[in-house]
């Protein structure tokens, strides 16, 4: 029997819960820490090793964090990572120093990656194949808001002092509550199949580049996007909302792009909407030394969220298209850790620039990114047909920010419980 909106709300409203509480925590903390870093006169360069860092862990966690989960169980796991996270968001205030800072996002981005692998491998346990789409949907939703409530969290006192480190553990540590009282049994993490990225390029070089290059974007941007803001003149709130806008244009825009990318050729509209938005960004660069209106920057970060957010789920369907699907699972762990890649590199790439060539580079280096991997795919269009629209998989919305939801994503095989 078809379960309605209801009743799947009622069997995963706890796990959404913690979702929702470490989301908003860890992303109160990702804007925290270059206004730190940018009041103490951390050289930009500086600010974007520390940051992208994070990604760093993330990656790591990709690749160990299931090991953790196999070893002492779903529960106690997810209670080490809740607890570390917590405990290293506390000790950023404690330890003000560059090296302290690295290591601690290191190890804030690897918890990250195994709470989020341990709350996906539960959503799927409650859901059906029919459901396990409007789960997944229900989840990005909590997701997106939560990263934007926790930015515009940075208003509500002095940035300068431990308050919002305080704030932020503590709603990490809120989130081990709902987990831990969870009656739910054991999920499986286990892949079905081997993949190597040789042959997922293989099968789609659009897939894995876009990959790398969503890394690139999105790393780049949830890493030096406050900082950018602050170079330009904008106070804090309103770099807080510069930040929720690309995030909620994100979220905005995923449903319209799918509806687009499963009627036409995904290839192309990917193209058509990073060229635009990559144009649009590269013209706003030349503004940004004489002054740009808050109102304008705002209505741009919106469409530029909603182009750079579609960029990997895009890239996963397009790769999903040229596979067998007993591959699928595989191939998402691979398109991961080349995104995390990417977004380990992007930060200090832009940040490189920005300290080279001033915060109008930022929009520039994003523009270029977005405005050659356009190009690439292109190219692509030329050497490889279409796949028949009755052949292809459909669309389905990832977070971009930690973009591991395979357990939850419908087109794969459902993982079931133990």
């Amino acid at each position: 029997m078809a379960q309605s909106i209801r009743e799947i709300l009622v069997s995963v409203k706890a796990l959404l819960g913690g979702t929702a509480a470490f989301m908003i925590g860890n992303s109160l903390l990702g804007v925290i820490l270059p206004l730190r870093m940018e009041g103490a006169g951390y050289p930009v360069a500086l600010t974007g090793a520390i940051m992208a860092a994070y990604y760093l862990g993330l990656a790591l966690g990709g690749l160990r964090g299931k090991h953790v989960i196999f070893r002492i169980g779903h529960i106690r796991a997810f209670a080490v990572f809740a607890a570390l996270t917590a405990a290293a968001t506390l000790a950023y205030a404690a330890f003000f120093h560059p090296v302290a800072w690295l290591i601690l996002r290191i190890v804030n981005g690897f918890c990250i990656a195994g709470l989020t692998a341990t709350i996906e491998s539960w959503l799927n346990t409650r859901s059906s194949n029919e459901t396990r789409g409007r789960v997944l949907s229900f989840y990005m939703l909590t997701f997106y808001l939560a990263i934007a409530t926790g930015q515009t969290l940075v208003n509500i006192t002095d940035v300068s002092g431990p308050d919002l480190f305080m704030l932020a553990a503590s709603l990490i540590g809120l989130a081990l509550i709902p987990v831990a009282m969870t009656s739910l049994g054991e999920p499986n993490l286990s892949e079905s199949r081997v993949l190597n990225v040789r042959d997922l390029y293989s099968a789609s070089k659009v897939g894995v580049v876009g990959a790398g290059v969503a890394g690139l974007m999105v790393g780049s941007f949830y890493a030096m996007g406050v900082v950018f803001a602050l170079k330009i003149g904008l106070g804090v709130s309103q770099a807080a909302m510069f930040m929720s806008a690309v995030v909620l244009g994100g979220l905005v825009f995923q449903l319209p792009m799918g509806v687009v990318a499963d009627r036409f050729d995904r290839r192309i509209v990917m193209s058509g909407a990073l060229i635009t938005v990559g144009t649009a960004w590269g013209i706003l660069a030349t503004f940004v030394a004489s002054g740009l209106p808050f109102t304008t920057l705002l209505t741009m970060a919106v469409f530029f969220g909603g182009a750079m957010s579609s960029v990997y789920p895009l890239c996963v369907a397009q790769t999903f298209d040229r596979l067998e699907r007993k591959y699928y699972i595989a191939a998402s762990g691979r398109l991961l850790m080349v995104y995390s890649i990417g977004a380990t590199i992007g930060p200090v790439l832009a940040a490189t620039l920005m300290s080279a060539y001033g915060p109008s580079s930022f929009f520039i280096f994003e523009s270029a990114v977005a405005i050659l991997y356009a190009v690439f795919v292109l190219t692509q269009v030329a050497i490889r047909p279409v796949i028949p629209a009755d052949q292809q998989e459909r669309y389905v919305p990832l977070p971009d920010v930690t973009p591991i939801a395979m357990a939850l994503d419908p087109r794969t095989d459902p993982v079931k419980p133990k």
